[in-house]
């Protein structure tokens, strides 16, 4: 019981809090830059391409500033982004920003699936500590969470009207409203169909080490 009195008074913990803060915020740039700039100057989606870019440059600067580590997905992704931003702004066609949504949805669901098929489960790295189920479990979950991120990435081709043959006439103003909930969307049918399973197959999660010491504490 000492050990959190002594964190509570621990000098380092405003500065730890500030960092935070300023992760949160630069992980939050590029959309601002993005939907802000596309809902206050004229709903033109080269503009908002172009505020997309510069939250992707200050999310970097920001980064290096509080000597944040980038993971590798992180800066895959980052790539991706710039790159097609960078493509947008040249050619002046917003095609290739809506192309980048799906593609950037297919590295990631790609990045679960590979993880479970390498015998490196993101999930179970990321949550193993704290939340115990058995590898085959994982796996699973982990596939579960996958499907919604494909099937997203798809049907933005779609909506962004990318589909050769197909026009659903969708403007610019829904595709960015899509774009604005479809993140939410599929972390909450990701989540329903792993209760799902879990319902299904009669499994409880046991709380790991970490958890219960916090717990204790």
């Amino acid at each position: 019981m000492n050990e959190p009195r002594q964190a509570f008074h621990n000098p380092d913990l405003p500065a730890t809090a500030s960092k935070r803060r300023l992760k949160t915020l630069a992980d939050l740039l590029p959309m601002i830059g993005f939907f802000g700039v596309f809902l206050i100057l004229g709903r033109d989606m080269i503009l908002a391409t172009s505020g997309l870019l510069v939250g992707l440059l200050l999310q970097l600067v920001i980064y290096k500033l509080i000597h944040q580590p980038i993971p590798k997905w992180m800066k895959i992704l980052t790539v991706v982004a710039l790159v097609f931003a960078a493509m947008t702004l040249v050619f002046r066609d917003p095609d290739f920003i809506k192309i980048r949504s799906s593609v950037s949805g297919f590295l990631i669901g790609c990045f679960f699936v590979g993880s479970v098929l390498i015998k490196k489960n993101v999930l179970e790295l990321m949550l193993g500590k704290m939340i115990v189920f058995p590898r085959k479990t994982w796996n699973m979950i982990t596939l579960l969470w996958s499907v919604p991120v494909f099937l997203n990435a798809g049907l933005n081709l779609f909506l962004a009207n990318l589909v050769p043959g197909i026009n659903w006439q969708i403007s610019d103003d829904m595709w960015m409203g899509y774009r604005a909930v479809s993140g939410f969307i599929v972390v909450g049918v990701s989540f329903g169909l792993v209760i799902l399973y879990l319902v299904v197959t009669k499994q409880r999660p046991e709380f790991g080490d970490a958890l219960k010491a916090t717990e204790q504490s």
